[in-house]
């Protein structure tokens, strides 16, 4: 089994605590004014990539795409609340941070050393 490249071990730590959040975010009381189908949707994206996380863990190549879809897919769902769609500047901050999180994510997995390590 190829080693894990530190790049893939930050990707993987950043994708699940963004994923966690996704998860837990209809149990926050700050996403008032955010629609229902919205939220409901980010615990989908945060489910997946949950089992995204988990395949880039055991290197496995279908998980480093997986990872890509769910990253593009967070950062098109934060975008305009970070461009101002966001009811409250708390949450204009929490899309902004969500949008660099999931970029920095796709960086860090399709990096040469992280790209190579996936079977």
């Amino acid at each position: 089994m190829p080693t894990r490249p530190p790049s893939v071990t930050v990707a993987i730590v950043l994708l699940a605590l963004g994923s966690l959040l996704n998860v837990i975010t209809p149990l926050i009381p700050i996403m008032g004014g955010i629609p229902a189908v919205v939220v409901y949707a980010g615990v989908v994206l945060g489910v997946l990539g949950l089992v995204g996380a988990l395949g880039l863990w055991m290197l496995k190549r279908w998980a480093l795409w997986l990872t890509i879809v769910v990253s593009v897919l967070n950062i098109l769902a934060a975008a305009p609340g970070m461009l101002g769609a966001a009811p409250t500047t708390t949450l204009r901050v929490l899309a902004t941070i969500g949008v660099v999180g999931f970029a920095l994510v796709i960086v860090l997995a399709v990096v040469p050393s992280s790209w190579r390590a996936h079977t």
